[in-house]
């Protein structure tokens, strides 16, 4: 499937941008396509495989993943997805996701159908499209934003979260220098959001993985398990 760059279906919420703006990620990206090393990175790969692992459903039809960088977990994610929202801050970052995602789907390694956005949230939260979610992802990005743009993720993902949907965040948990808030604060925070059952959890010295869901019953109940 070949990817596209979309950006006029995505504006629409109102709030401030992310806190560490635009010129410290296009500064990033103009040293290397590669800022945090993801790509060939054990570390990195094991992380996406519990990412993946830890998704209660084999499907989903419409996934968002902003704070996409690179794309490397958006590919990941555009295994398990028939159609896939990916926005970030920088555009080389979108870009470069969009040329992996190309490169991909050429190899037939995807058979998902992919939109890259440039977007700042909570400002250009697709509200536009309404609850049409399945999967939410926040993956390494949500630290970043100021208080005013935490406090707004829960009630966006609300309303774009559809009545099957399911909420994931991973997050880094050791100090860096642009970190706004701890990665337990921000996970708290997106546990507030209403009607969520948490479905489960990966901790480790590193990182942190929460997921949430609308369903209440659990996977092995859906599948007349138990």
């Amino acid at each position: 499937m070949r990817a596209k760059i979309a950006d006029a279906d995505v504006a629409g919420a109102e709030g401030e941008t992310s806190s560490t703006g635009r010129d410290y990620f296009d500064a990033l990206y103009d040293k290397t396509d590669d800022p945090w090393r993801i790509a060939g990175n054990w570390y990195e790969q094991r992380k996406r495989n519990l990412v993946t692992a830890i998704l209660p459903r084999r499907r989903f039809r419409h996934a968002f993943e902003p704070g996409c960088g690179s794309g490397e977990l958006t590919q990941a994610l555009g295994s398990r997805c028939d159609r896939i929202l990916a926005g970030d801050l920088a555009p080389a970052a979108v870009e470069i996701a969009r040329e992996r995602w190309e490169r991909a789907a050429m190899a037939r390694r995807i058979d998902c159908a992919a939109r890259f956005a440039c977007m700042a949230v909570p400002r250009d939260w697709p509200v536009r499209l309404g609850n049409c979610f399945d999967l939410i992802v926040f993956s390494e990005f949500a630290y970043y934003l100021d208080q005013a743009g935490l406090d707004a993720l829960p009630q966006l993902a609300d309303a774009s979260l559809a009545p099957d949907g399911v909420l994931l965040a991973c997050h880094w948990k050791r100090p860096f220098d642009r970190r706004l808030h701890a990665t337990a604060a921000v996970h708290a925070c997106l546990a507030r959001l209403p009607g969520l059952q948490h479905l489960g959890r990966y901790e480790d010295a590193d990182f942190l993985l929460d997921v949430w869901g609308r369903e209440t019953r659990s996977l092995a109940q859906q599948e007349d398990l138990a």
